[in-house]
């Protein structure tokens, strides 16, 4: 009863959760000569995540995953059922991974009303998500304690004599936001660097001024480099720990 028939059609699952069942990963390769080292197996997304239609690029947007680790980020998309996703992430240590085609596209701005009707910006662009768990609160009773979300922000973070893992600026609500690491700093410069250069996308950043602000009327002609802060009142990526001046 278990033979294979000629013309059979066979299932093949796009993912699994026994490990001992997928091949060992080859190394990462190098995205070009010279550019940076880009993972493209590990957390490849399956084509049911996103959109396989290419689109002209003349934007890269910035986000932080809100989450701990490129893992985590990866999981919600892949038990979505939309197509939610971004490009790349980049990882606590700095590994880049890249989930699908950057000349592909999926949902990442998540643009409300009458901008969002053809989703040309999540067209035109592509997205970088860093691990980062973004904004911290003081922990109730511990005004030395920071926590991350989870549990209505009873998670702890750190403690407040942690300052490499903290960077204290108030924005949107919130005093403190996780740091990024100097290896992602040095990944995200290197991978920007890298797309722009192949998808002739302007090696520009937004005017000081407005890095921090949500204008579409501005951000909806602009080209090059931005973050998700600009497209959304109501989203802290990349927020005020990530240092501009590192791209």
């Amino acid at each position: 009863p278990n033979k294979i028939k000629v013309g059979q059609v066979l299932t093949i699952p796009e993912a699994t959760t026994d490990l001992s069942a997928l091949p060992p990963m080859p190394p990462p390769a190098p995205a070009s000569p010279g550019g940076p080292v880009i993972d493209r197996k590990k957390f490849r997304l399956p084509q049911s995540q996103y959109f396989a239609q290419a689109f002209p690029k003349d934007l890269i947007v910035l986000h932080f995953t809100a989450g701990s680790t490129a893992r985590s980020a990866y999981d919600s998309w892949i038990n979505s059922p939309l197509e939610v996703a971004t490009a790349y992430i980049v990882d606590i240590d700095g590994t880049i991974y890249e989930t699908f085609d950057p000349k592909h596209w999926a949902y990442h701005l998540g643009i409300q009303g009458a901008a969002s009707a053809s989703h040309k910006h999540d067209k035109r662009s592509i997205g970088i998500e860093i691990a980062n768990v973004g904004p911290l609160k003081e922990a109730p009773g511990k005004p030395n304690q920071l926590n991350w979300w989870p549990n209505n922000f009873g998670t702890k973070w750190c403690d407040k004599t942690e300052t490499a893992k903290f960077v204290k600026a108030s924005y949107r609500g919130f005093d403190h936001y996780a740091a990024y690491t100097n290896p992602q700093f040095a990944s995200v410069k290197a991978l920007v660097d890298h797309l722009c250069s192949t998808f002739s996308i302007p090696k520009t950043l937004p005017p000081a001024a407005r890095r921090t602000v949500c204008d579409l009327s501005f951000f909806a002609k602009y080209t090059g480099i931005a973050s998700h802060q600009n497209f959304r009142t109501d989203k802290f990526d990349v927020g005020p720990a990530f240092d501009w001046s590192a791209l």
